[in-house]
């Protein structure tokens, strides 16, 4: 009897599940925005919470500083205020700490980018958590150690932004302020290499703003010249294409509605795209070092193997097309998604690729 009675709640279980797989998740999916919105960007998972943004070294950050940039949203009508962290290269560690206390935000607070001639890398992050998740902190080292400034920030929605949902245009905005912060933080006499750097999502992020720039601009009353460079962490062709080989994606794509239910929501939004093979075609003359490691299986290999191929023929035809380069880390040396940043050869590629865009005429 016992059993019996086990065994019947075990198949009850089973079967509730089972319409919980084949039923309900699909609907959700298809007909939910806000489900939708969570998996694009998951800006609902915070780890590590109750953070100091405030107070970068209480994050581990040596040399960095916080503060606030504010603009009127075209996107959301609204005020929109973003967190930023400035974090100095290890070069500047005694100029900073020693001469002068770098941590007190007065008007001489961004002198250090206004004389430096270091490169600077404008991080955009990719979806989930904030720009003090462990694995972007590790990264920001491997930035000082190459001896660059690093402008990392949280798109609205994230961190200690305004909490406004996060939709494609309105992140790309988010981008545009604080890059338009940034050249005007800089000198414009011998203005020093500025990179957009983006990981995963945040990869979609900055070719979308490289690709508009010039529309972006004139929406935003600015005039911006563009990013001497593109670097692109773990990049994927278009949204649609990662959807359907994201991991999660295996639980239910053996459905025989998978495809109108699970995929088909995200290319028919009005809210994101993010087709990134779109974005980067448009600008042949933008020199774009790409980094994927094939044992990432959050964005499989295949999918920037993809991006690649429709970026190089592209540029085919172009005179001056730019240099595009596409680095791998192969399998068995533990990299994936999310940690790159511990690869002994990662400086070296990053180095030798901005020794190739100095080679090329201006």
């Amino acid at each position: 009897m016992v059993i019996g009675t086990i065994l019947m709640a075990g198949a009850s279980v089973t079967a509730s599940l089972l319409v919980v797989q084949v039923a309900v998740i699909p609907l959700l999916f298809k007909y939910s925005k806000a489900v939708q919105r969570k998996m694009v960007f998951s800006n609902c998972i915070n780890y590590p919470r109750n953070l100091d943004y405030d107070n970068p070294s209480s994050c581990n950050v040596v040399g960095g500083r916080n503060f606030k940039i504010e603009f009127e949203s075209t996107v959301d009508d609204c005020p929109i205020k973003l967190g930023v962290w400035h974090i100095v290269p290890c070069s500047m560690f005694r100029d900073v700490f020693v001469i002068r206390d770098y941590t007190r935000v007065d008007e001489r607070q961004h002198e250090e980018l206004k004389r430096t001639r270091n490169t600077v890398v404008l991080y955009c992050h990719g979806n989930s958590n904030h720009r003090a998740s462990p694995h972007r902190l590790q990264m920001y080292k491997v930035f000082q150690e190459l001896n660059f400034h690093v402008i990392t920030f949280d798109y609205r929605g994230y961190g200690d932004s305004t909490r406004v949902r996060p939709t494609e245009r309105g992140v790309v905005e988010d981008a545009l302020q604080v890059y338009a912060w940034l050249l005007d933080s800089l000198t414009t006499v011998n203005r020093p290499k500025v990179l957009l750097w983006g990981h995963s999502l945040g990869t979609a992020v900055v070719s979308n703003m490289a690709a508009h720039l010039p529309e972006l601009c004139k929406c935003a009353g600015k005039r911006l010249p563009p990013p001497d460079a593109l670097i692109l962490e773990a990049p994927f062709n278009n949204l649609t294409e990662e959807i359907e080989r994201h991991p999660f994606s295996k639980l239910v794509s053996w459905l025989p509605y998978y495809k109108d239910t699970f995929v088909k929501p995200f290319s028919a939004s009005s809210e994101y795209a993010f087709t990134t093979d779109q974005y980067l075609s448009k600008v042949p003359t933008m020199p774009i070092l790409m980094l994927h490691s094939r044992g990432d299986k959050i964005v499989p290999y295949d999918l920037a193997a993809k991006l690649h191929e429709t970026v190089l023929h592209s540029r085919l035809s172009v005179p001056d097309a730019a240099p595009l380069v596409f680095h791998t880390f192969e399998k068995g040396n533990g990299l994936g998604h999310n940690n790159l940043c511990e690869s002994a050869e990662l400086k070296t590629v990053v180095s030798d690729f901005l020794d190739l865009i100095k080679k090329k005429p201006e």
